[in-house]
Formats: structure tokens, C-alpha cells, sequence
């Protein structure tokens, strides 16, 4: 079965609706993801956490679309309440803000030569200066 299928699957037994919580372990054996036996080689760690952050990353960007966030809270994920969406947009926006803050502390340190011409960076401040804004 493709991710979609699977998602179909658990999104009609109610998995993605509002507030909606699915067991981390769930999630995995859904979409076949082996589970890894401690102690363990890092690799296959790794391996693992790579499969279910696929995994995560398609159904959040599928949730995104309908306006629901899929949040990872400890051991389990859940489909966050509309009225808690607004905390999760301005994370989003501080996480926007600082990368351009480091973004442009990195390019007023860089060898004139080799900073990114100006249009560039007076697109990266305008955008900054946009989300400082909105919050």
C-alpha cells in the first residue's frame, strides 16, 4: 500500500480530526515501519526515525491543507484544536524570523565578494520586518 492509501485508511477511522491522538507505535505499524529493538546500531535508529519522519511529514503537509497541524507530543501524535493553531503559526513565524536574523548576521559577516547582492537582502529584511507585523 502507497502512503496515501494508508493515510485514506486511518483518516476514516477518525485519526485526523480535531484533537484526534494516534499512539506512536500505531502510526508506525501503519505504515510498516520496523521497529527497532534497544540496544541498537545507530543506523537502524536512525533508519527508523528517518521512516516515521517521512511518515509525519506527509500527513502534516496533507493536514496542512485541510488548516490542522499534526503535532508529535512525547510518545504519541495529535491533530492539534483549531483555536490551538494560532500558537503553532507564530512558531512558525519566530522560527522564520530567527532563521533571517541568522541569515543576514551571516551575510554582513561574509567577504564582501561573496555576500548575496542587495536586492536579495533587502528582500530578506522586508520579509522580517512582514512577520514582526503580523505577530
Amino acid at each position: 500500500m502507497t502512503k496515501h492509501d494508508i493515510y485514506s485508511i486511518l483518516e476514516e477511522e477518525g485519526y485526523f480530526e480535531y484533537g484526534a491522538t494516534i499512539e506512536g507505535q500505531t502510526l508506525r505499524e501503519s505504515f510498516d515501519i520496523e521497529e527497532v529493538e534497544y540496544p541498537a546500531l545507530k543506523r537502524e535508529i536512525d533508519k527508523q526515525q528517518l521512516e516515521e519522519l517521512s511518515v509525519t511529514d506527509y500527513i502534516r503537509n496533507k493536514l496542512l491543507n485541510e488548516g490542522k497541524y499534526f503535532k508529535q507530543v512525547r510518545d504519541h501524535y495529535r491533530v492539534l484544536l483549531p483555536s490551538e493553531n494560532a500558537a503553532q503559526v507564530l512558531s512558525y513565524m519566530n522560527s522564520a524570523d530567527n532563521k533571517l536574523k541568522r541569515g543576514l548576521k551571516l551575510n554582513k559577516n561574509t567577504p564582501s565578494q561573496y555576500k548575496i547582492n542587495q536586492n536579495d537582502e533587502v528582500r530578506a529584511i522586508m520579509k522580517q520586518s512582514n512577520i514582526k507585523e503580523q505577530k
